[in-house]
C-alpha cells in the first residue's frame, strides 16, 4: 500500500490513542536526537534495513545501517533545530501498520572559518511508514522532501563541530 492520503480521523480507541502518542513521541524524539547528534539513539526508531531517503540537495538514500553514518555530515553545522510539526497518523485496519506525514521546519546554523554566521531555513515534509514489531512502533521507511529552502549552505570553509554549540 502506498502512503495513504491524510484524512480526518474518527474517534480513537484507547489503544489507537496510545499508539498515536507513541508514534508522535518517536517523531519528536527523532528531531531531538538529530539536533543533539545522538544518532545511536535512533536505532530505537529505525531497523537496520529501514529505508531512509533524504530527498534534498546533498541528500542520500539507503538502509538505516548506512544512512546513520551519513548523518555525520551535520558536523558542518554549528547547531541545528528540527521542529517536527503537525504529525498526522493513519492506521491500517489491523492496527499494526501506520503511516505518518509530518511537517518539518528545520534550521541549520553555520560559521565560516572567518567567523561569519549564516542560517539555512528548510521547510520539509517527512513521510513515514510504521509497523508494530515486538510491541513497539518502528519506522520502516522515511522520506524527507523539500518544500522550500532559504539561505545558504556552505560545504567548505566552515568550522566543523562534533557536538552542537548554540549561538
Amino acid at each position: 500500500m502506498s502512503h495513504p492520503e491524510v484524512q480526518l480521523p474518527g474517534r480513537f480507541t484507547p489503544q489507537q490513542a496510545a499508539d498515536l502518542a507513541e508514534i508522535q513521541q518517536r517523531i519528536f524524539f527523532y528531531g531531538w536526537c538529530i539536533d543533539h547528534r545522538r544518532f545511536d539513539d535512533l536505532d530505537g526508531i529505525f531497523l537496520p534495513e529501514s529505508v531512509i531517503h533524504y530527498d534534498t540537495g546533498g541528500g542520500g538514500k539507503g538502509p538505516w545501517s548506512e544512512m546513520k553514518s551519513w548523518l555525520s555530515r551535520l558536523s558542518i553545522f554549528r547547531c541545528t533545530q528540527h521542529n517536527m510539526c503537525n504529525p498526522m497518523v493513519t492506521f491500517d485496519e489491523t492496527g499494526d501498520r501506520a503511516w505518518s506525514t509530518t511537517y518539518g521546519y528545520l534550521m541549520h546554523m553555520q560559521q565560516t572559518n572567518e567567523g561569519e554566521k549564516s542560517v539555512m531555513k528548510h521547510s520539509a515534509i517527512y513521510r513515514d511508514e510504521w509497523r508494530r514489531i515486538d510491541g513497539e512502533w518502528r519506522c520502516l521507511s522515511r522520506t524527507l522532501s523539500d518544500v522550500g529552502v532559504e539561505g545558504p549552505v556552505h560545504f567548505e570553509g566552515v568550522v566543523e563541530y562534533d557536538n552542537p554549540v548554540s549561538w
